[in-house]
């Protein structure tokens, strides 16, 4: 036959058991053509990581200021294309160059095989160098998680675009850490993912307790972390950062910390952030004790993300009410009396980001309560204590807010921070004045000065609350004090509003709003202030950070 003598083809597809033949569908012709004009790289970072379309409006876009995320924009916008690539290049050239060194190479990533996020995670560990946070934030996308199943990829999205952001408590030089930190280290350490992983699943079950799916995956995450802990203090695996024992401190460390994270946004009960804390403790001290080692200078940067989170979440817990933990007391070492050594790193106020003369004051304070604590249940005398506790009174009574601030790069300007350090001064006098009075609820004069008290800081309160400074996220431990005085309902439904009021809260949050209404509802009189919310805590079971 010829070629002729071929019919043309009629576009049907060949019989197949006798069935009818039917039309092939073929692609229909676009009918929509995409503009000449190339697409505009001028949003702020919030949305390119998420992949939104952003107005531009500055400081804050429309679509960050109605979710409530932090606006954040490139140091020079004109140049982000020319950053960009000299980051890449540098990365590849410190990479070429340091081809024969001898320091640890990342493992196998878990399921990522992006060369430029393989670059990124190997620099960032090996000369701390702050990356271009475009090209960070553009690296970080799931597209690069190709070998996680589509629940862990939401775990993932949910850490990078929400989580985080709500997981630092103030600015620095270097941004955010929990971004520009600790994820390019999770892309060539599976530890480190399963920790990010079950950070963000465990705000999405704070948000969704109905979500089944995102609990198991959540869990799993978590179990994975654990069993990997052990191995590594076991010796049965070499950690990350290195074999040396600073960088198995730093290592084991940050994995301790990432858990006590972990609980507060699940929202733990169980006091779980107290076991955390006390074993992070010997890991911190190897590493104050020796002070910075030139040869792990490269990880210089992950030491001051890591004694920050240390020193925040230690003072927090030790004038922390402690429920069923009473008689586990935080126990604060000598470096906490003076902060100045965060001041060394450039991630400095990404947790602390005010008050750290009155921060520095709160070891004296936690350790006089726990004295106190002691002698009443020894009926021992207490002169002295009660000596000590009117002098702390007296010099929190005096002290300036407004000079109790953080200066230099990256630091929030003096009037936000002033109103933060002068609620937790008032929320100081008042735990100490619970502390060192059983009977507190019986002694009119000191609950009318306390009514006072809050009467006078609650405005600020509300401000800060009401405000975009990320602050904000530093209030729940005085809220809570605070609260625990309400003898006025309209003052409680107040504090309700307050602590109701972020939709994105994490879990332990929600943990602290149902406390309060515990402590609210309870008919024993003695249910007033911290000790009467520890009192609460206790007969409920419960123990929880209100970090």
């Amino acid at each position: 036959m010829s070629v002729a003598s071929i019919p043309p083809s009629t576009n049907r597809s060949p019989d197949v058991g006798g069935a009818e033949s039917l039309p092939i569908r073929t692609a229909k012709f676009p009918t929509k053509y995409r503009r000449n004009t190339p697409r505009s790289k001028n949003g702020c970072l919030s949305c390119r990581a998420r992949r939104r379309k952003c107005d531009e409006v500055k400081p804050s876009c429309t679509s960050c200021s109605r979710s409530g995320r932090e606006c954040s924009w490139p140091v020079n916008e004109n140049n982000d294309n020319e950053n960009t690539s000299r980051t890449r290049s540098d990365l590849k050239e410190h990479l070429s160059s340091s081809s024969d060194d001898s320091s640890p190479q990342p493992k196998e990533l878990t399921g990522m095989d992006h060369s430029e996020a393989v670059i990124l995670a190997q620099s960032v560990v090996a000369e701390g160098r702050s990356a271009n946070a475009l090209f960070l934030r553009a690296s970080l996308t799931p597209g690069i998680l190709s070998n996680l199943s589509d629940t862990s990829r939401q775990l993932y999205e949910q850490y990078l675009s929400n989580t985080a952001d709500i997981l630092a408590r103030g600015p620095s030089a270097d941004g955010n850490p929990f971004i520009n930190y600790v994820l390019p280290l999770a892309l060539s350490d599976g530890l480190i993912m399963d920790c990010i992983l079950g950070i963000g699943g465990a705000h999405m079950v704070a948000l969704d307790p109905s979500a089944r799916h995102v609990e198991v995956a959540t869990r799993g995450h978590y179990a994975r972390v654990l069993s990997g802990l052990q191995k590594v203090l076991a010796n049965e695996v070499t950690p990350y950062f290195g074999s040396g024992k600073e960088e198995k401190a730093q290592y084991v460390l940050l994995i301790l910390l990432l858990l006590c994270v972990y609980e507060h946004t699940q929202g733990d009960i169980n006091g779980s952030v107290f076991h955390h804390i006390k074993a992070s403790r010997h890991y911190v001290l190897s590493l104050t004790k020796n002070g910075p080692n030139p040869s792990s200078d490269r990880l210089g940067h992950i030491r001051g993300f890591l004694l920050e989170i240390y020193s925040f979440m230690a003072l927090k817990l030790a004038i922390t009410p402690r429920g069923a933990m009473e008689d586990h007391p935080i126990m604060l070492d000598p470096f906490l009396e003076s902060l100045s050594f965060l001041g060394e790193y450039k991630s400095c106020g990404f947790m602390l980001g005010f008050g750290h003369g009155l921060f520095e004051m709160i070891p004296e304070i936690a350790s006089l309560v726990e004295k106190r604590r002691l002698e009443e249940l020894n009926n021992a005398k207490a002169e002295a204590s009660y000596a000590a506790y009117q002098d702390l009174v007296e010099r929190l009574e005096g002290w300036d807010a407004f000079s109790d601030v953080l200066t230099g790069e990256g630091s929030s300007p003096r009037y936000q921070q002033g109103p933060a350090v002068a609620i937790y001064r008032t929320a100081l006098i008042v735990y100490l004045h619970s502390a060192f009075h059983e009977d507190l609820h019986e002694r009119e004069d000191l609950c009318a000065e306390i009514d006072l008290h809050i009467d006078k800081v609650l405005p600020l309160m509300w401000a800060v609350y009401s405000s975009a400074a990320p602050f904000r996220r530093m209030m729940l431990w005085p809220a809570c004090i605070l609260a625990s005085f309400c003898r006025r309902p309209q003052l409680a439904d107040g504090f309700r509003m307050g602590l109701n009021c972020n939709t994105r809260a994490p879990g332990g949050v929600k943990v602290a709003a149902k406390a309060m209404e515990m402590l609210w509802a309870d008919p024993d009189p003695r249910a007033y202030g911290p000790r009467g919310l520890s009192m609460v805590m206790k007969k409920h079971g419960l123990s929880f950070s209100m970090g």
